[in-house]
């Protein structure tokens, strides 16, 4: 009994280490970006997007939307924005509204294709 106890411990502990790590990802991003530091904030969200975190998947969008440490890329924010929003980020959806009237139907176009491709499981940078 008491090694089923360990084991079942162990295994609680590995599952949780991967949330508990992405959340300290997310504070760090946060603290970055409360600075400033864009390029640092970037680089602890976007593998927090790319692995599904919803909250950094806005945030990356945003980022691409106003050129934020990045070159603005009306598509990339489209991306992130639309599957932030699909899974019921409200802000992400309201980014959506908002940038919507500025874009190209060929911006509006590659920015759901790519989606598609993230959703596909074909996650590459364009």
């Amino acid at each position: 009994m008491r090694m089923r106890s360990v084991a079942l411990l162990a295994s609680a502990i590995a599952l949780a280490t991967p949330a508990a790590a992405s959340a300290q990802s997310y504070s760090a991003g946060l603290r970055c970006y409360e600075i400033n530091d864009f390029s640092c904030a970037f680089s602890h969200w976007m593998p927090l997007a790319q692995s599904g975190m919803t909250r950094a998947q806005y945030r990356i969008g945003a980022f691409y939307a106003e050129g934020t440490g990045v070159p603005v890329d009306r598509a990339e924010a489209y991306k992130w924005l639309s599957i932030a929003a699909n899974k019921g980020d409200r802000t992400a959806a309201e980014a959506i509204q908002s940038i919507g009237p500025t874009m190209s139907q060929a911006e509006i176009e590659e920015g759901m294709r790519r989606a598609g491709d993230y959703r596909s499981g074909r996650r590459g940078r364009y």
